[in-house]
């Protein structure tokens, strides 16, 4: 999972493998360390309690929550992104292939639906 922080802004990319985790249990998590002791955990998850977006950040630890039903339905169509939140922006996406640049490639990253085929 990719996380993005830009301002007010904070945006979360899934490839295909996470997507079908959350898809299953809910929940998706991932760190960064960086150095012994110091690490930041970022998690999305899925809530029935609220209505929109929703972030937490508390020891550490942030908390993405997406509304149980806006998640379901973002994991198992093809819905490509979930936006709101009320303090900061929140935007939560599939994370699709790059077509440009020498960057770090995700072979589990969606086709990305502006690339044409060669065939």
């Amino acid at each position: 999972m990719k996380l993005r922080i830009h301002g007010n802004a904070l945006r979360l990319r899934l490839n295909q493998a996470e997507v079908a985790q959350f898809s299953k249990t809910g929940f998706f998590e991932d760190s960064i360390e960086f150095s012994p002791g110091a690490r930041l955990t970022y998690v999305l998850e899925s809530s029935s309690s609220i209505r929109a977006p929703k972030a937490i950040y508390r020891d550490g630890s942030l908390r993405v929550q997406v509304p149980h039903k806006t998640g379901v339905e973002w994991a198992t169509t093809d819905r490509t992104g979930i936006s709101g939140g009320e303090h900061i922006s929140i935007t939560v996406e599939k994370d699709f292939k790059c077509l440009h640049g020498d960057g770090e490639r995700d072979p589990d990253a969606y086709p990305n639906p502006l690339e044409t085929s060669s065939d």
